[in-house]
């Protein structure tokens, strides 16, 4: 399975297979160069010691320090080749994986939760960069020297080789058993430091309630308890290894051993040289080392399988709405949007029962009801966030399953009851939907707002933090209006855009929509009463069903649902 998700890993990114081809020449080169060394020593003992040529072995003594000052710069322009090339795959992905992420429909989102989603891109990501900084090239090495040494050892004596290498199905099979175990344990380790971060989560989050009721001691002991947990799986991890990594070194100087047993009396008999011998052992070595490296680094190239697979799993996500439909409506036709016998459901019940309704352009409608009525369902539909189950959906008299969808994101905007903003200023933040064809200062001096920015430093230019933290609610709120508003779309979708508003906040805002939105059609799902008056048209939603549709005035003295509402809102008001 993991090996093929790093083929397709490599697939998915080919901007980096010529420079991937090239690191590898280098380290190919540098195997090369490595497995110069012994046969240099080889023939420094059997030319120069043996036969008393000091001339010899200092000639190649010589040579033997180039291969080595040739090697060192080998080895380290490989490290920096294959590393730039996995610093430069991971950087293709996480673009790749965010900009398919941006892609997906909504419903994606509100099934997954978004810290989930961000582990990809952050701690994903971060493991897939360890591998590629630190696993990549000395795997890559060490699987070149291990096939290097296995050749240089037949090259040098195939008897002996033959001795040497007798014992590896037994090193195969304790591999293979190492590897079930270590798949567990590294599982388990996973799964109780998830458990770890869970439980410091919570007791951190609810540290109020904990020391309210006095319950420090239960908390403890269950974190006590799960730490515990964590202990024992990296532990039985840490045994396993401790077996296997002597059983490695076992192996090696049982079959050094060996060679040496056998190869004394090859000597004995004249047909292997002493040289020779130092060789083998040298390339026994270059054998073995490499795969106690490989073993250091099977986390590394685990926790980068996983990762991937954690990607994939986004990556294989289907953006259905955002492929389906290249109609562009005629926008100078009356009738902007129709729900024609409308069904839709998240699940199995109906939130939305046979709604029917038009709406012309420059409207102004109000949609009104109790929680879970249906009115944020409907804008998510007028948003085309979802796509109905039953029944049709229009916009300017084009089925909206027919409608692109990037028509969708040029014609219709929305503010939702949690405004959010980017980091930058409030001026970048207001101009986000144009930034080069928005004179913003004009633009919110003819609404009669520009000076409510004055109570910024900076005024337009102050900046604002991580998602508008430094800025009030109701603040934030009025610049997202604004935003929505500024952007000049056909339709303009508000869900209780006004909650956090103070009123003389809200008045602004409903004034300045009433000049800017003279062209636009506007929904808001009402939250106060002043939003409700402003409506040339009210919806009144129950229970799914629209029981509704009529101006203020008529509702009032025709549909009990709305009386029942509105003089709640009196109340309240």
């Amino acid at each position: 399975m993991k090996e093929r998700i790093f083929i397709r890993s490599y697939k998915l990114v080919p901007e980096i297979r010529n420079p991937l081809i090239k690191s590898s020449l280098i380290v190919l080169f540098g195997t090369g160069m490595r497995m110069i060394g012994p046969w240099l020593i080889s023939k420094g003992v059997d030319e120069g010691v043996v036969k008393s040529d000091y001339s010899y072995v200092l000639r190649i003594s010589f040579f033997y320090f180039l291969t080595v000052v040739v090697l060192y710069f080998v080895t380290n322009r490989a490290i920096l080749a294959i590393g730039l090339v996995g610093e430069t795959y991971v950087r293709q992905i996480r673009e790749k994986l965010f900009r398919h992420l941006t892609s997906l429909d909504i419903n994606y989102f509100e099934k997954n939760k978004t810290g989930v989603l961000v582990a990809r891109l952050t701690s994903d990501m971060q493991s897939l960069n360890e591998f590629a900084r630190e696993g990549a090239s000395s795997i890559l090495t060490s699987l070149l020297t291990i096939f290097a040494a296995t050749i240089a050892v037949f090259f040098v004596d195939f008897q002996l080789s033959v001795v040497a290498f007798i014992i590896l199905p037994l090193l195969g099979v304790a591999t293979r058993i190492f590897r079930k175990h270590a798949d567990t344990a590294y599982w388990a380790v996973r799964e109780w430091i998830g458990q770890v971060l869970s439980s410091l989560q919570e007791g951190i989050s609810g540290v109020r309630i904990i020391q309210a009721y006095g319950d420090e001691g239960t908390q403890i002991e269950r974190f006590r308890d799960v730490n515990q947990s964590h202990l024992d799986a990296n532990l039985k991890s840490a045994k396993n290894i401790a077996i296997y990594f002597p059983f490695i070194e076992i192996t090696r100087v049982t079959s050094i051993a060996t060679v040496i047993w056998f190869g004394a009396q090859r000597i004995f008999e004249g047909s292997l040289t002493i040289g020779e011998l130092v060789a083998l052992l040298f390339y026994l070595n270059y054998f073995f080392d490499p795969l106690i490296q490989l073993s250091f680094n099977y986390d590394l190239l685990r926790s980068a399988g996983s990762s991937m697979k954690k990607v994939f799993s986004i990556l294989d996500e289907n953006p259905f709405l955002s492929t389906k439909g290249d109609s562009l409506p005629d926008v100078d036709k009356e009738k902007v949007i129709e729900f024609k016998n409308v069904d839709f459901s998240y699940g199995r019940e109906l939130v939305l029962k046979d709604i029917n309704f038009e709406i012309n352009k420059g409207e102004k409608i109000a949609i009104v009801g109790e929680t879970g009525a249906g009115k944020s369902t409907i804008a998510k539909l007028i948003l085309r966030f979802y796509l109905a189950n039953d029944g049709k959906v229009k916009f300017f008299q084009t089925d909206a399953n027919e409608v692109s969808q990037q028509w969708v994101r040029d014609n219709v905007a929305y503010v939702p009851q949690e405004s959010f903003l980017f980091r930058g200023t409030i001026r970048d933040n207001l101009i986000y939907s144009d930034p080069e064809n928005i004179n913003l200062e004009e633009e919110l001096a003819s609404i009669g707002v520009l000076s409510w920015f004055d109570r910024y430093e900076n005024n337009l230019d102050q900046e604002v933090g991580e998602r508008g933290g430094n800025i009030s609610a109701g603040e934030r709120q009025f610049i997202a209006l604004l935003r929505a508003v500024l952007a000049k779309r056909q339709i303009i979708v508000f869900d209780e855009a006004t909650a956090n508003l103070d009123i003389e906040s809200e008045s602004s805002i409903l004034e300045a929509t009433d000049q800017l939105l003279s062209f636009q059609t506007s929904i808001v799902i009402a939250h106060r009463l002043e939003t409700i008056l402003n409506a040339e048209k009210i919806m009144v939603m129950e229970e799914g069903n629209l029981v509704g549709f009529d101006s203020h005035h008529n509702l009032v003295k025709n549909n009990p649902v709305y009386k029942e509402l509105f003089s709640a809102w009196n109340l309240v008001n």
